[in-house]
């Protein structure tokens, strides 16, 4: 065997090694984003669980959302800053979805789902005024995508019209 024929083997063994070692790379960066991903979107829901149970041990929580939900602009000071105190982890949980799956670490369906749900929440009398007010205090680009869904999207939907039990017939006696 002569030397020119070694070094020719070599070369082709170092190349053959080289590819491998890409292919193997890049597998590793693959699983190590969907693992990424599922991380991501067991946070998601776990914090999303965290916020609901806030409405489930706060009767008065879901009182405060209901109402301003209808008529944001009719309650009183103490109410509107009750349900602006229930408004903003909401918003800023979607938009940390919002910014994750812009990242590439959530889903489309997840984040679709959720800013669906923020549009439902400003498409309602008392969500759009809140929001009106609101909107200048949150991240610009956040409001720009959330009003693009809410004035673009075919599949809009007010949340007391799904959520049949914050709509204005089931609104208690007194705005409190």
């Amino acid at each position: 065997m002569n030397w020119e024929m070694f070094g020719a083997i070599s070369e082709a063994v170092g190349g053959l090694a080289v590819i491998v070692s890409i292919l193997y790379l890049a597998r590793q960066v693959k699983e190590g984003r969907l693992l990424a991903l599922a991380e991501s979107q067991r946070a998601i829901m776990s914090a999303a669980s965290a916020m609901w149970a806030h409405f489930n041990n706060s009767p008065r929580a879901t009182v405060d959302f209901r109402n301003g939900l209808n008529r944001y602009e009719e309650l009183d000071p103490d109410s509107q800053a009750r349900f602006t105190q229930l408004m903003f982890p909401i918003i800023n949980h979607v938009e940390m979805v919002h910014m994750m799956h812009e990242k590439g670490l959530m889903d489309s369906p997840t984040s679709e789902r959720w800013m669906a749900a923020i549009v439902g929440v400003i498409n309602t009398d008392g969500g759009a005024q809140w929001w009106e007010r609101m909107r200048p205090m949150i991240n610009s680009n956040f409001v720009a995508a959330i009003e693009h869904m809410r004035d673009t999207s075919e599949r809009t939907y007010k949340i007391t019209d799904i959520w049949h039990f914050y709509n204005s017939d089931s609104l208690d006696s007194q705005i409190g």
